[in-house]
This record gives structure tokens, C-alpha cells and sequence, in this order.
């Protein structure tokens, strides 16, 4: 891709000396860390070093009183039913309050709704289905923040309900409005909250840590992929969850995780962030995008083996089926692209779709555009969907200014779904549309790179300090390095649109490679600035260190610097 800019945040260097010998790290790490907005020693020690023993589970408000209820309850052989939604982040917190509420011996039972037939969160079927159980507690897991009519229904069924949830409650002109459970866990209620970037199955580990503090730790495989699948900051709460829950994916004792891993061809003991995005998750999502995810809960607490083998295969052939699917759709997409779209500020598409798999043909359709993106299934007389948003864009706020035009809607800032009537659609777009051309959306051809280095400083210690950042996802990714002045030696096309070459400074050479760009107009001995993350190449048993471009251009007279701005980046 082209660039039109490339922009560096560029600190004082006698505080990156200051905060490199004081952490004992180098001073591109320290610029890193920096750029990110981690200025203070403290908080980049926490940073690298994220502890689970500075999380609190009864700091959230909700919890003491849920887990009181909760005791009262399995004391008193009152069934429990748990409600959870039907995505990765849904499936694997449900999975953990059903099982760590087993284990406490609770007559505990589950459901996930379907997204086609039942729709999201807690609905009527979902009621009925924990009367026929004979439940009389509802815990919710990853919705229930604006069911008020479904809490009121059950309430007059005789069943009282427990909200756990990381969406979005519903404020009024300011005000906080929340359905009348016995008592809500949601971060979000209290903006104070240290833990608001919790996703979903982060919401229930925290009541799980509340009912048994030891039990839930084994619980933390599930975590780490529910809160990655959730796309959720990777701050400091979400950091401690995850670094510790990374290593039971990479050395499994659940044996669910271990056919999941076979499955997807996931076969090393290091997992990397595209193993999770590219081969677990879609496989976790898909039979709640396709089918009913109701036996994913039991693949990930069932004991059976031969029961986790035979859901893992039809798991693996509900994704296979959910990619046709979604090829299908992209194909009509990008017809509808050519003949409707006309550049307008959000990308609002409609047809006769799968309504599964709306969301991840938004997300495409957002790392393209980087605007606002709604893409709609149309049911009958309704247009179901789901939204996608850069950062900075606010769904929330976008849908409550169309409040008058829609049926339903929920969500986040950036991921949002939306329920309207059929007729409503045009109105719904153009109203988008107006408000989206007053934001300030930032271009999406600005590169923000993370430090300017020069060759010298890029070493094999370099790649290995990396790591420490790992690992890498949603508000923490990858670094881009960026180098200026670099002369190209050893210029090659190698595959069908890769460039190979060697890049030159001040007598250091490094091998350096750049994917699809091989239609770049760089020539062998030329002056070039690139954009690299570096990396150890093991090839035959040899290493050796590459730079993986992310962008090259003939050199520029600067790269564009601002001093200690954190919200360029």
C-alpha cells in the first residue's frame, strides 16, 4: 500500500535513557512503550510484567451480591440457569460458569440461543426453556445490560435474574437505566471501573474468581480465547488474563483445546496471534454464525473424549461450510460496491444474506474503507445486521441518533448489531451518512509507526525484547520500526509478488522481505526509508535476522515527527 504520510512520535532522548536504564531495556523498546502512552516507569513495569495477584474481583460492583446469591441458592437446591450468547466470547464464559458452578455442586443447566431462531440475549424461549428446567435464578452471560421487558417476564414467571455483561447500558440523557435484576455485574456501569475493557467471558472469570478463586485459575485457556475473540483492549486487566492464559493454549491440559488445535493444524507449541484469529476462533464462532452453538459449551466441559472428537469434527465442517457462506456474500458485496457505492462516508449494504456471517464481512469491509460499515441481512419485512467502526467512532452514540428509525440495537463503540424495518433502510443510511461526514476520521493511508531506528540499533536481542510486548492484539500491536536513508542491495522478485533485498546503512547490512509488493517502485542501489518489524528467520536449522517490511518508498526528506504526541497514534 501506499502511504500519503508516515508519522513518528519522537521523545526527549534523556528520558528514553532514563526509562532504558531504569527497566533495562533498549531505547527503541522505550519508544515504543512510550508512543503507546506508557511514560511512567511504573506503569511500563506493569506493563511488561502483568500480574493476575493486582485483580480484584469484588471490586466490581454486583459481585459480593451475586456471589452470595448464588451460595444461598446451590444451599438451598434451587436450580440455576444459565443464559449465554452464542459467540466465542459467550461460549467460553458460559462454559466456565457452568462448569466451576458444577463443581460447586449446583443444579446448574445452560443455554445458547440461536442466533436465527431465538435472536440475541435473553428472550422468551430462553425463559420458557428455564421454567421447563425448573430453574428459579437466570445468570446471563455476555448480555442481558438492556433486556428489561425479558427480566420483567421472568420475574412474573417466578424466576429472578443475574446479569453478567460488558455491552453498553442504556444512559437517557446522562442518566443510567437498568433492567430490574437482583444484581448486575457490568464494569461499564461504573465508568470508574478499572476493569470497563473486560470482555464478556472476563466479566463471568470474575464472578468465577469470586465463587473459587482457585478452581477458576484453570479457566483461563477459555478466557484467553473468549477476550481475543472479543477483540477487546489488550490493557493492563486483559494483559494479566491473557499472558497467563497464553500458555495453556500453547501446552494444553484441556483436552477440548488439544482436539481444537489438531483440528485447525495448529501443531507447534508456540502460539503466535494468527494462530487464535485465523485457525481457533472462526472455528469457535462458526456453528453460532451457522447452526446452534449449544454443544460448544460442551466440547469445552465435557469429560468424554470420544464426545470433544466428534463435536470438534463437526465443528471443523460447520467453519467450512460458514467460509463458503461467507465467500458467497463477499462476491454479492463487491457487486454491490461497483454498482451503489459512491464513496460515501459509511458503507451501508443490504440483501438476502446469511445473517451469521454479516459481522465478519463488516470487518472486511472496515480494514478496507476504515469508516463505519453496516452490513444488513434482510428477513422478511427487517433488516438484521451487524455494524463495524474505526477507533474513534462511536456506534453507540451514531445508533442513538437514529433511535426513531430502529427496533433494537446494542452493542460497543466499534462493533454494534441493529434491528430495523425494511422501509426504514434508505432513511437509516442517509441519516448515517450526515452524521459520519461531521467526524474526524483519520485516514486510512497514514502510516504511525512506533520509533525511528537506524540499522545499527536492530539486533537479535531487539526481536527478542519484543516478546516482551506479546502478546500482540486489539490496542497492542505488532511494533513498526521505521528507518530512513537505506540503500537497496541484492534487489529480487521472488514467488509471484514478493520482493527480496538487502538493506544497507553506515556498513551494516540486513536481509529484508515485503509481501505483495513487489509492484513497489524500487530499484537495486536506490536510496529507500522503510517501515519493518524485525524478526529471527530459522531456515534448515540456520537463524538469522529479517526485517518484514510493512511499506517502502524511495527516501522522503523526513519522516514526519510529533513530540510526544500520543494521539497521533
Amino acid at each position: 500500500m501506499q502511504y500519503s504520510e508516515w508519522i513518528v512520535v519522537k521523545t526527549n532522548q534523556d528520558y528514553l535513557q532514563y526509562l532504558s536504564k531504569s527497566l533495562n531495556i533498549s531505547i527503541p523498546i522505550a519508544q515504543v512503550l512510550v508512543s503507546r502512552g506508557l511514560k511512567e516507569v511504573d506503569e511500563i513495569y506493569s506493563f511488561l510484567n502483568p500480574s493476575m495477584d493486582l485483580i480484584d474481583p469484588f471490586s466490581i460492583s454486583g459481585v459480593y451480591e451475586a456471589v452470595r446469591i448464588i451460595k444461598d441458592a446451590i444451599n438451598s437446591g434451587i436450580k440455576i440457569f444459565i443464559n449465554g450468547d452464542y459467540d466465542a466470547d459467550g461460549l467460553t464464559g458460559t462454559a466456565i460458569l457452568y462448569d466451576i458452578l458444577k463443581k460447586m455442586k449446583a443444579q446448574v443447566f445452560y443455554h445458547i440461543p440461536h442466533r436465527i431462531h431465538h435472536g440475541y440475549g435473553l428472550t422468551k424461549t430462553s425463559i420458557e426453556e428455564a421454567k421447563k428446567a425448573g430453574a428459579k435464578l437466570i445468570i446471563t452471560v455476555d448480555c442481558g445490560i438492556r433486556d428489561f421487558e425479558m427480566v420483567q417476564y421472568a420475574k412474573k414467571e417466578g424466576i429472578e435474574t443475574i446479569i453478567t455483561d460488558h455491552h453498553e447500558p442504556l444512559r437517557i440523557d446522562g442518566e443510567l437505566v437498568l433492567p430490574e435484576a437482583l444484581t448486575i455485574i457490568n464494569p461499564k456501569v461504573d465508568e470508574n471501573s478499572p476493569y470497563t475493557s473486560l470482555a464478556g467471558v472476563g466479566v463471568a472469570f470474575m464472578l468465577a474468581m469470586a465463587l473459587n478463586s482457585e478452581e477458576a485459575m484453570q479457566y483461563l485457556d477459555l478466557v484467553t480465547l473468549g477476550t481475543y475473540a472479543d477483540m477487546v483492549p489488550l490493557n493492563t486487566t486483559n494483559r494479566a488474563l491473557i499472558k497467563q492464559g497464553w500458555g495453556l493454549l500453547e501446552n494444553p491440559c484441556r483436552a477440548s483445546i488439544k482436539i481444537l488445535k489438531e483440528i485447525a493444524g495448529v501443531n507447534s507449541n508456540i502460539i503466535k496471534n494468527f494462530h487464535l484469529s485465523y485457525c481457533l476462533i472462526p472455528r469457535i464462532n462458526a456453528p453460532g454464525r451457522i447452526d446452534h452453538a449449544q454443544d460448544v459449551v460442551k466440547f469445552f466441559t465435557s469429560e468424554d473424549i470420544g464426545e470433544i472428537e466428534n463435536i470438534g469434527q463437526w465443528i471443523n465442517q460447520i467453519n467450512s461450510l460458514r467460509q463458503k457462506t461467507e465467500e458467497k456474500i463477499m462476491e454479492e458485496v463487491e457487486k454491490k460496491l461497483d454498482n451503489e457505492f459512491n464513496d460515501e462516508a459509511v458503507v451501508v449494504l443490504w440483501g438476502d444474506w446469511h445473517l451469521g456471517v454479516v459481522g465478519t464481512v463488516a470487518s472486511k469491509l472496515l480494514d478496507r474503507f476504515n469508516r463505519p460499515v453496516f452490513i444488513m441481512a434482510i428477513d422478511e419485512n427487517k433488516a438484521k445486521g451487524s455494524a463495524r467502526a474505526p477507533s474513534g467512532v462511536d456506534l453507540q452514540k451514531m445508533l442513538c441518533s437514529c433511535k426513531d428509525l430502529l427496533i433494537r440495537f446494542g452493542g460497543h463503540k466499534q462493533a454494534a448489531g441493529v434491528m430495523l424495518y425494511k422501509e426504514k433502510l434508505n432513511e437509516f443510511k442517509e441519516r448515517l451518512c450526515k452524521l459520519a461526514e461531521s467526524m474526524d476520521m483519520e485516514p486510512k493511508n497514514v502510516l504511525q509507526l512506533d520509533a525511528q531506528v537506524s540499522l545499527s540499533e536492530v539486533n537479535e536481542k531487539l526481536t527478542e525484547e519484543i516478546k516482551l510486548l506479546e502478546p500482540f492484539g486489539e490496542g497492542n500491536r505488532e511494533p513498526i520500526f521505521g528507518a530512513k536513508e537505506l540503500t537497496v542491495v541484492n534487489l529480487r522478485k521472488v514467488g509471484s509478488n514478493h520482493l527480496k533485498m538487502s538493506l544497507r546503512q553506515n556498513g551494516k547490512y540486513i536481509p529484508a522481505i515485503g509481501f505483495d509488493m513487489a509492484g513497489e517502485p524500487i530499484l537495486e542501489g536506490c536510496l529507500v526509508d522503510a517501515a519493518f518489524t524485525p524478526v529471527i528467520n530459522e531456515w534448515e536449522g540456520v537463524r538469522s535476522l529479517q526485517l518484514q517490511l510493512k511499506a517502502i518508498r524511495r527516501t522522503q526528506n523526513r519522516l514526519m515527527g510529533v513530540q510526544n504526541s500520543k494521539a497521533k497514534f
